[in-house]
């Protein structure tokens, strides 16, 4: 794939896909603070937010091997799994953000 096309193919179709994805999906989970599932669940757990997020993101990333594996049997499409992924580091990044490690 062309450099050109790679880019075209992120800011057209993948970015688009996950705000839209972070959206629908992260108000269902969050509430008005988007990182507040995490937040929730560290203080439930005695756990760090930052484990908590890690816990959250394997469980997509085990999907994503199944599928590398040939064993993916899931009602959600590969596609929506890599997008969740790609959600789950913008979460990171703002987890971190907030607490001014980045």
């Amino acid at each position: 794939m062309k450099s050109d096309d790679f880019y075209k193919l992120i800011e057209t179709q993948i970015l688009p896909k996950c705000f839209e994805i972070m959206k629908s999906k992260g108000e269902a989970y969050s509430g008005a603070d988007k990182l507040g599932n995490f937040k929730r669940l560290s203080t439930l757990t005695n756990a760090s937010i930052e484990k908590v997020w890690f816990i959250y993101f394997t469980k997509h990333f085990d999907a994503l091997s199944s599928f590398i594996r040939e064993e993916y049997k899931d009602s959600e499409s590969i596609e929506g799994r890599i997008l969740d992924l790609i959600n789950y580091l913008f979460l990171f990044y703002a987890i971190l953000y907030e607490q001014q490690k980045i």
